[in-house]
């Protein structure tokens, strides 16, 4: 279809307002209309004022993208014309539409920096009007951004730099000098819409020039000493509109927020972190700014919530940001407005801690009545650093550090309290979780500045609840600290908040204290041996911790099964006594889970009882477990027999096995109960992954002593590779080869089998699947070439068992080269790399097709972030022991091809690369250097600012 006025007004029609399939198809032809030469001309007569929006948006994007991606396609001579056709549409565009005029904009400063940005005021001279200033500043706010973003060469992008620091300052003071309106008696009345506006405008600015090449190791184009007439600036635009407006909404929000925008950028971004003193007025100032708006408003559902989220945004970046200077300042403490040296006084430092501790604490509960304590969970964590990293030092941490964090616990544990189900949605119910998360996190950084102190806090908040919602809190923060503290050491309140916590779990009718409880129990079930030994003394008749607990937990099953039947698992493997001497309970409730449908739940309970029945003695265990096996049997069986009967049974028979490793005669024993049953499963497709799931955890277990067992797993095996080979049966092959493969003799014919079968099951998934091909298991075909692998490194001797399937197995690896999925590709690149340095008779006559295919995905054909393990296959290819010169013969011969592997890779670019291959026969990092040269080569990129810094970084990271 041609690029004809008519066909891309209805392209772009079809775009916005056609059907699904015709609305990509039209955007696939609009993409491609973008890229030809003649879009520099059809743009013109798209963008007239009489077409409609959407093509003259397309219309601009198309400029845009030509500017970024096609400038080599314009002459030198063509580049005043299009500079002054571009500032002409931005002028007729004056007025909108607004989305057509910012891409006109951004077109204009990438034609801007295209250029070196040569002689920027003079080609801005046409917008230096004072009815075109409003144009004038949003091309000069995107000139940044656009730099910030686009990709150019190195010598242009200095070129740039230079040119975009100098102007810097005349920008930044022309925005001053609008700002410099701020400073006006607006007492009688408040600042216009227009004042307001031109703010905006300034300080969206002014930002964006202070953020100029933040990603870079440059200096900053203005020193963070001399930003701050423009930092005082902005705070009082802040002031002005707050204390002149009340309540701060619509176009005075709006300036709010880009002032403070603009505050945070120029108080956090290039040196600042240099300039301590210019710091410490900062935050003084801050401190002023946002201390009435905070005593004014800080109640629920406060009409300035938006105002105060944005000022505590601005107080929380800039306060990370000089985290040290803040923590100096709090620790001077004090008042005045200076030290004796000239310093501003620690006291604002202060002030400002206090604030953002208010609205960590704000009124109300998050999300439904205020949305702005969430925003200071990252500056906790920077805080304790800092202050820990003073006390690494020669200085002792200061008394006030304590008090801070202790009152920063104690807010958190009001903050955690949740409301009313009533009143949440289901968005508010998930802020919410997520929101409770950070708050766990929060308190871990309590406990690193405050320590052990920290229980005592919290049993005292405990004390002092008294609601259920309350206490729930309290418990959620006690369950975070779990995380942090040290084994081995019991403080004096945990054994008194976990009675609290078995209490409540008996007491409470609410769910989510219950679970809360729960959770808390199962959580310190490892502090709960150390209790019982010291416990040992206590008064006679108690009953120790660790036995209330898992009574409590097996209580509790049947109102919250889910929560309970974690906390009986966690117990029953942290505390072996209680769990023995419990066992027929555990057992009793894992014989009852069926009666609940929750897979999950049932796995929990059987894990549980195995370790019980693990920590008991065998003469005790062996008539519990006896019982249970059958029962599990017996469920295997039922679910075997059904369609679609579920694999929960076989998981459950997995679960009881994994804490028997060491009671090796009872995972004998439950063997020989499982085994008849398991007889069954393999000839069935839906039943081998469930049977192999229990072998799979019966060689982990058993290790060595599977070996009496060997001939019926073996015949099990096999049996089910021939009926569907799977990803967990190679994984139960692995174990075979590597615990019992030189002992029993079955063991090779099962890795023949299993190698056989999965090889013919995935060279047909290639072959039937459609054009691209691909394969339809590439996790399977992953773990076959790592389990290969693994043997050839551990198990030598294991891969001559399969040596008649080794040309099979080649040529399948070579295929997953040349088709390219990453995790199957590398697996392969393993197996083919060992292969070689083992056996490289057997990968010979493969050997040029697979460096053909290597160099294929170097020059494309495979993302460049996934070239390390095709280096290490060339790496082995040039170890192996060919005959003198065939590698280079191979690479030769493949290069050879014109415009292979792309048409930008030179004969000078593929003599270098075959150079650097044949010359490194021993750094896997040298080597893979030289692909990555090679490969940005093929790309066309290799000269870019781009490349060099991806290559920099490779070189870094290596």
């Amino acid at each position: 279809m041609e690029y004809t006025m008519q066909n891309l007004e209805y392209a772009v029609s079809v775009f916005y307002n056609g059907e699904q399939a015709e609305r990509a198809k039209a955007h696939t032809w609009l993409t491609a209309a973008q890229r030809v030469p003649e879009a520099w001309n059809f743009v013109w007569d798209l963008l007239q004022p009489t077409k409609g929006t959407e093509i003259q948006f397309f219309a601009a994007t198309t400029l845009h993208t030509k500017i970024l991606r096609c400038w080599n396609e314009l002459p030198p001579e063509s580049y005043e014309e299009l500079k002054n056709k571009l500032l002409q549409s931005v002028i007729i565009y004056a007025n909108g539409p607004k989305i057509v005029t910012n891409r006109l904009c951004i077109s204009l400063a990438a034609f801007i920096l295209q250029r070196g940005s040569e002689d920027l005021p003079s080609t801005l001279v046409p917008l230096s009007s004072t009815q075109n200033s409003s144009l004038l500043l949003e091309v000069l706010t995107v000139i940044p951004e656009e730099y910030n973003s686009m990709t150019m060469g190195t010598s242009l992008r200095s070129k740039n730099r230079a040119a975009l620091h100098q102007a810097c300052s005349m920008v930044m003071d022309d925005m001053l000098r609008i700002l410099q309106t701020v400073y006006n008696d607006f007492s009688s009345s408040p600042p216009s819409d227009e004042i307001i506006s031109s703010w905006t405008m300034a300080a969206t600015c002014a930002a964006s020039w202070l953020s100029l090449g933040s990603d870079e190791s440059t200096d900053s184009p203005i020193s963070f000493s001399d930003r701050s007439p423009m930092l005082r600036a902005l705070q009082t635009a802040v002031h002005v509109l707050y204390v002149s407006n009340g309540v701060v909404s619509g176009s005075a929000l709006e300036a709010c927020e880009a002032c403070l925008s603009a505050v945070r950028v120029a108080g956090t971004h290039g040196d600042a972190h240099h300039h301590r003193r210019a710091a410490r007025v900062l935050l003084t100032d801050l401190a002023s700014l946002a201390a009435p708006a905070m005593a004014d408003n800080n109640v629920p559902d406060s009409v300035n919530e938006e105002f105060l989220c944005a000022l505590i945004t601005c107080c929380v970046a800039v306060a990370e940001c000089h985290a040290g200077t803040l923590v100096q300042m709090v620790q001077e403490g004090g008042g005045g407005e200076e030290g004796s040296s000239g310093e501003v006084s620690g006291a604002g430092g202060k002030l400002l801690l206090q604030l953002l501790m208010a609205a960590q604490a704000a009124p109300g509960f998050y999300p439904l009545h205020e949305t702005r304590s969430n925003l200071l969970f990252g500056f906790w964590y920077t805080l304790q650093d800092e202050v820990l990293n003073v006390t690494d030092g020669t200085e002792k941490m200061q008394p006030i550090w304590r008090e801070v964090f202790s009152q920063l616990l104690v807010t958190l544990i009001t903050k955690s309290e949740m409301p009313p189900d009533s009143e949440l949605s289901q968005d508010d119910q998930e802020l919410i979780r997520c929101y409770r998360q950070d708050i766990g996190d929060a308190i871990m950084y309590c406990y690193a500045v405050v320590g052990e102190w920290c229980w005592v806090v919290v049993e005292r908040a405990f004390t002092g609840a008294h609601t259920e919602p309350r206490r729930e809190a309290v418990l959620h923060a006690f369950a975070a600290l779990a995380d942090v503290a040290r084994h081995g050491v019991v403080p004096a309140s945990l054994p008194a908040m976990l009675r609290h916590a078995v209490q409540l779990v008996a007491d409470t009718a609410d769910r989510r204290t219950l679970d809360t409880a729960l959770d808390c129990i199962g959580t310190y079930a490892s502090w709960i041996c150390w209790l019982e030994a010291e416990e040992a003394a206590s008064a006679a008749g108690e009953e120790p911790l660790g036995m209330q607990c898992v009574r409590a937990a097996g209580a509790a099953l049947a109102r919250s099964p889910v929560a309970a039947a974690l906390a009986l698992r966690r117990l029953a493997c942290d505390c072996a006594a209680p769990a023995a001497a419990l066992v027929h309970d555990i057992v009793h409730a894992a014989l009852s889970a069926e009666s609940t449908s929750d897979a999950w739940v049932r796995r929990q309970l059987t894990s549980a009882a195995s370790a019980a029945l693990a920590a008991s003695e065998p003469s005790t265990a062996a008539p519990l477990l006896a019982r249970l096996g059958q029962h599990i049997a017996e469920q295997i069986a039922i679910q075997s027999q059904t369609e679609g009967g579920g694999t929960v049974a076989a998981e459950c028979g997995a679960a009881l096995m994994t804490g028997l490793s060491h009671q090796r005669v009872l995972a004998a024993q439950l063997l020989r109960t499982l085994l008849p049953i398991l007889a069954a499963m393999p000839q069935r497709p839906t039943l081998v992954e469930p049977m192999f799931l229990v072998l799979k955890q019966t060689v982990t277990t058993m290790m060595g002593d599977c070996a009496p067992f060997i001939e019926q797993i073996s015949q099990l095996t096999i049996t089910a590779f021939n009926t569907q080979p799977c990803v967990i049966g190679l994984d139960v092959v692995k174990l075979l080869v590597l615990m019992v493969g030189e002992e029993c003799p079955q063991v090779p014919a099962v890795l023949r089998a299993a190698v056989s079968a999965t090889a013919r099951a995935l060279a047909h998934s290639l072959t039937a699947s459609v054009a691209p091909p691909k394969f339809q298991r590439p996790d399977m075909v992953e773990t076959l070439f790592l389990m290969l692998h693994m043997l050839m490194r551990k198990k030598p001797q294991s891969i001559d068992w399969i040596e008649n399937l080794v040309p099979e197995l080649v040529q399948l690896a070579c295929t997953c080269v040349r088709v390219w999925e990453a995790h199957a590709a590398r697996s392969a690149c393993l197996f083919l790399s060992a292969l070689a340095a083992r056996s490289p008779r057997a990968l010979r006559d493969a050997a040029p097709d697979l460096t053909y295919a290597v160099l294929r995905c170097i020059g494309g054909s495979s993302p460049r972030n996934q070239l390390e393990p095709l280096a290490e296959l060339l790496l082995a290819l040039n170890r192996a022991a060919w005959g003198s010169g065939e590698l280079a013969a191979w690479l030769r011969a493949a290069l050879a091809a014109p415009d292979f592997p792309s048409r930008h890779a030179t004969p000078a670019h593929k003599h270098r690369f075959i150079d650097a291959v044949l010359r490194e026969k021993n750094s896997k990092r040298k080597l893979l250097e030289s692909v990555h040269e090679f490969s940005l080569a093929c790309r066309g990129i290799v000269d870019t600012e781009y490349a060099k810094q991806s290559i920099a970084s490779k070189q870094l990271v290596t």
